[in-house]
């Protein structure tokens, strides 16, 4: 159960990366050569890198959380779940909003998507979850959704970027629940 967790959480996240991929290139125009893969590259790093942040910050504090890990693992996993359903409301980008092309905004774009990651490595840490596992499943989903979501954006839409970013939120919620069930 621990893994299929584990699955959710990451392709939840995933999906937040794939939605701003698709949107953006999506929206933004013509995008270079060589930047859904730069793209993907610093997504990747960023949640890679602020998740094992989060897992060790956590790890940290496991101790005035005994007996409610599973409890605090949910509380956060539904804040990012929620948060990510309702962001994907809000949103409507018909023009463009910043370009892609540039390299400080991508590293900007990676961090901002990646905070959610330092959460979810915070709630991993606290409860003992198989960081390194996460980890890798995370970069594996980060780099390839961001890498297509840029490299299929402009056939995909900005109506379908907002359905994915229902679903990544949906998938974190699932983790939620199952996390409240092994509480329980």
């Amino acid at each position: 159960m621990d893994t299929l967790i584990l699955f959710l959480l990451t392709l939840g996240l995933a999906m937040d990366c794939f939605t701003l991929a698709i949107t953006n290139s999506s929206v933004s125009g013509l995008v270079k050569p060589g930047i859904p893969l730069k793209t993907a590259i610093a997504f990747t790093f960023a949640h890679v890198v602020l998740a094992f942040a989060g897992f060790w910050l956590g790890g940290a504090l496991q101790s005035m959380f005994a007996g409610q890990e599973s409890l605090i693992a949910f509380i956060i996993f539904g804040i990012i779940g929620s948060k990510m359903i309702m962001e994907a409301r809000r949103k409507h980008p018909k023009t463009k909003v910043f370009d892609i092309n540039e390299a400080k905004v991508i590293v900007i774009l990676s961090l901002a998507t990646a905070m959610d990651a330092f959460l979810a490595g915070l709630a991993i840490g606290v409860t003992g979850l198989n960081m390194y596992l996460a980890g890798v499943m995370l970069a594996i989903t980060v780099f390839i959704l961001t890498l297509g979501g840029m490299a299929g954006g402009k056939q995909l839409g900005v109506d379908f970027a907002k359905r994915t970013a229902y679903f990544g939120g949906a998938f974190i919620l699932i983790a939620a629940a199952m996390m409240l069930v092994r509480f329980l």
